[in-house]
């Protein structure tokens, strides 16, 4: 019998009887899942094995790669620039990144880059044949500048699934003068005490990292045939497909390859979930925080191969892509990891798992895990 172990608000049981129910069937192998409401974490469990072998037990401090559930922290440092006035969403990151604005890029804005509509979702001809696309961080902004503009901005909606976090991360860093990473770390991670981080830099992580299993299916994702949607999917393919393990934690790649838990990632949501204020910590504004969740762009997304309502990064409910309230907004990762943040109730919420999903399999899982959490917030009153 697999034990599931931390803490549990007694309002909050349908999610341990969730973690239990999956780590049972085997749908989990290892995960972590919490809860903060108002700040206080009122569910943190961990169950399961570490590794495949199944010899190695999930513990407190245990991490796993969260993949694109990773952005969640490069469009939180995005906003808290704006929040601040260090930038204007809606002025060219040009302006601020000036060897960005190269090969026909130079009108393209934060707002366009945090609702994927920028026109760089990928690298294009600045990503030679063979060449990995995202292993060195510095070569990485490099290629990001030469990368050509591959539609006007504003007039597709294509997931930035590669660039997104480097798009936001290189602008961090030229407002600021201060590394991507540190800067996560002063404003973000640190002060919240969140087990957020990216593996530069940090030998010692890999004794707490989770093996994970990759998915048994690739999922359904199928992009038009000739459009923008399926020359990126492409691209994104033969970089994956080219990266190691090794090359995927070699340096920090804001976009994809966070290592937390479940606890880090509520923690870090909490910001949002708590309308810009955590524990007495001032991180954004309420303003701020409502223009997040406000709704900034509908489209059919060409990577994604769906329709999708989207605030500042963050897709928010729809009937076609529904959030575990109205008000939730949220973002996943590669094989199930994901995120939500509602204002309206001061609730975050985080799963992070080493079993990963994709298509239908997922689908399921993330639906029953949302159905407790619904369950849950029911409970509340």
């Amino acid at each position: 019998m697999v034990v599931v172990q931390g803490v549990c608000d007694a309002r909050f049981a349908p999610m341990r009887e969730r973690l239990e129910a999956d780590l049972a069937d085997g749908v989990d192998e290892g995960a972590s899942i919490a809860v903060v409401w108002n700040g206080e974490l009122v569910v943190d469990l961990w169950g399961g094995y570490a590794d495949l072998g199944h010899m190695v037990g999930w513990e407190a401090d245990t991490v796993v790669r969260v993949a694109s559930t990773s952005k969640l922290v490069p469009a939180l440092a995005a906003v808290m620039l704006w929040d601040r006035g260090l930038i204007d969403l809606d002025a060219p990151m040009a302006d601020y990144w000036p060897a960005f604005g190269g090969n026909g890029k130079g009108a393209v804005t934060a707002r366009q880059v945090l609702t994927h509509t920028s026109g760089v979702p990928g690298f294009g001809t600045a990503l030679a044949p063979g060449e990995k696309a995202v292993v060195s961080w510095d070569a990485t902004l490099d290629r990001i500048e030469r990368t050509p503009l591959w539609y006007k901005p504003g007039t597709v909606v294509c997931y930035h699934a590669l660039t997104f976090g480097h798009l936001l991360g290189g602008l961090v860093e030229h407002v600021t003068g201060k590394r991507y990473d540190e800067f996560v770390a002063e404003e973000i991670t640190g002060p919240l005490g969140a087990d957020f981080r990216y593996p530069r830099g940090r030998p010692g992580d890999g004794d707490r990292l989770a093996e994970h299993r990759d998915p048994e299916t690739l999922g359904d994702l199928t992009p038009v045939p000739g459009s923008v949607g399926e020359r990126v999917f492409i691209e994104f393919l033969t970089v994956m497909a080219q990266l190691t393990e090794e090359d995927l934690m070699a340096d920090v790649h804001p976009g994809g390859n966070g290592i937390a838990n479940a606890r880090a990632l509520a923690q870090i949501g909490s910001i949002i979930a708590g309308r810009g204020e955590v524990n007495g910590r001032k991180y954004l504004t309420a303003k701020t925080v409502e223009e997040i969740g406000k709704e900034q762009s509908t489209g059919f997304d060409e990577f994604r191969c769906d329709t999708i309502r989207r605030g500042l990064h963050f897709a928010l409910h729809t009937d076609t892509f529904p959030a575990p309230t109205p008000t939730t907004i949220h973002w996943g990762g590669y094989g199930g990891s994901w995120a939500t943040m509602d204002p309206a109730s001061g609730i975050s919420a985080a799963y992070a798992p080493n079993h990963l999903l994709l298509g239908d399999p997922q689908h399921l899982r993330q639906a029953g895990q949302w159905q407790a959490l619904t369950d849950a917030l029911a409970n509340l009153g």
